[in-house]
C-alpha cells in the first residue's frame, strides 16, 4: 500500500515545474498581463550621438517607454530566477534535513560547522546535488541581468529628458 503512495508522490522536477508555472501565471493574476521581451531595446541602447540628436520629441517618448517595458520585464525575469533559487534552497532543507540530525550525531554544532555539514549532506543526496547545480546556474543568470534593469531606466529617463528639451525649443 506505501509502495502505491509513494509512486503517485510527484518528483521534485514537477514539483519545480509546478512553482516555475505559478509564478509565471502571478503578473496576471495582479492585472500586469503578460509581460513580453522589448525587440526594439537593442536600437536605442546602441544609437549614436548622431542619430540622437534626429530623434523627434515623440521619438524619444516612445523610446523612454520601451526602455522602461524592457527594465520591468528582466526586473519580472529577475525576480522569477530568484524565487526559483529560494524554492531549490528550501527543497534542499527539506531533503537533508534527516541527515544534518545524523552528521550533528544528536550534539551541538556550532554556526559555523553548520556549512560544511551541509555540504557534506548535499553531496550524499542525488536531488539535493541535481539542485544545488540549478542554484549555481540561476545565480550566474542572475548576476548576468543585475545591473541591467536600472541601466535601461537611466537611459529610458535621459530620452524622457531630452523629449522635454526637444518640447520646449518647439515653442
Amino acid at each position: 500500500m506505501s509502495g502505491e503512495n509513494e509512486s503517485k508522490m510527484p518528483t521534485t522536477e514537477e514539483r519545480r515545474e509546478k512553482m516555475q508555472k505559478l509564478l509565471a501565471d502571478y503578473p496576471v493574476k495582479v492585472g500586469l498581463g503578460l509581460l513580453q521581451p522589448v525587440n526594439d531595446v537593442n536600437m536605442f541602447m546602441t544609437m549614436s550621438l548622431a542619430e540622437i540628436r534626429k530623434l523627434t520629441a515623440e521619438e524619444c517618448g516612445e523610446a523612454a517607454v520601451i526602455l522602461n517595458q524592457a527594465a520591468t520585464y528582466i526586473q519580472l525575469q529577475m525576480n522569477q530566477i530568484n524565487a526559483d533559487i529560494k524554492w531549490c534552497e528550501e527543497y534542499i532543507t527539506y531533503l537533508i534535513a534527516k541527515d544534518m540530525i545524523q552528521l550533528g550525531s544528536g550534539r551541538y554544532v556550532a554556526k559555523d560547522v553548520i556549512p560544511h555539514f551541509q555540504a557534506r549532506a548535499v553531496k550524499a543526496n542525488d536531488t539535493a546535488m541535481k539542485l544545488q547545480g540549478i542554484i549555481t546556474q540561476a545565480r550566474l543568470r542572475y548576476r548576468s541581468l543585475e545591473y541591467m534593469p536600472n541601466q535601461l531606466r537611466g537611459t529610458a529617463q535621459s530620452f524622457a529628458d531630452l523629449q522635454q528639451t526637444k518640447r520646449s525649443q518647439r515653442t
